[in-house]
């Protein structure tokens, strides 16, 4: 019987492991979307509330789409491309009122640790949502591209850009950012990121360095 005890108690260990990490990793999924739904809360539209609440359930969906891979992966890591592309499926659902044509280059082998995928699926929710508003027309879909790549092991690199018209000659980040934009701002400082805005031929182009270490 001591045998038998000490067994099943060997054989639980890993089961009890697992779980712990998947509770902790929901209670850090629900206590960052809590605090992305509270951030633009105090800026919400109300003149538009059924755009405010599909915003919110697309960020929830981010999440979710994280967990599904996660418990996909034999690593614990989670393959950044399979992230991005269904980011950009949930967004175009919830919030695109015309086809939008998403571009991901990401190679399948780009793996992040989940304290780097889960505000980067957050930020790039929020970019999708900034095109969508301001880089679309009636008449044309609006394009966005992304591309991720690792110039260092220890070193992430993504690229987002749109077609759209980009910033104002006058604009000023600190004067005219809106809650979405501080709402990147602070999911890049979480990754440790280093992010950069510019105005570019194509769009508006958004630049992040990200340590993996």
């Amino acid at each position: 019987m001591a045998f038998q005890a000490s067994s099943s108690k060997r054989g639980d260990a890993p089961r009890f492991n697992l779980r712990g990490e998947a509770d902790y990793r929901i209670a850090k999924s629900l206590t960052m979307i809590s605090g992305v739904i509270r951030l633009r809360a105090f800026k919400a539209d109300l003149s538009d509330p059924q755009a405010a609440l599909l915003e919110i359930a697309d960020r929830i969906d981010a999440v979710g789409a994280l967990h599904n891979l996660l418990i996909e992966s034999m690593t614990g890591g989670v393959q950044l491309s399979s992230y991005l592309q269904q980011v950009c499926r949930n967004s175009a659902q919830a919030l695109a009122p015309q086809p939008t044509e998403f571009i991901v280059d990401c190679r399948p082998e780009h793996l992040v640790p989940f304290r780097v995928a889960l505000p980067l699926g957050l930020l790039t929710a929020e970019l999708i949502s900034n095109s969508l508003k301001h880089a679309s027309s009636a008449n044309e879909p609006c394009r966005v591209t992304m591309v991720c790549s690792r110039p260092r092991p220890d070193l992430l690199r993504f690229s987002y850009q749109d077609d759209g018209p980009g910033f104002p000659d006058d604009f000023d980040m600190m004067r005219d950012g809106k809650v979405g934009m501080r709402l990147i701002q602070s999911l890049c400082e979480r990754m440790h990121g280093d992010g950069i805005w510019a105005n570019t031929a194509g769009g508006l182009r958004f630049d992040m360095t990200v340590p993996m270490s």
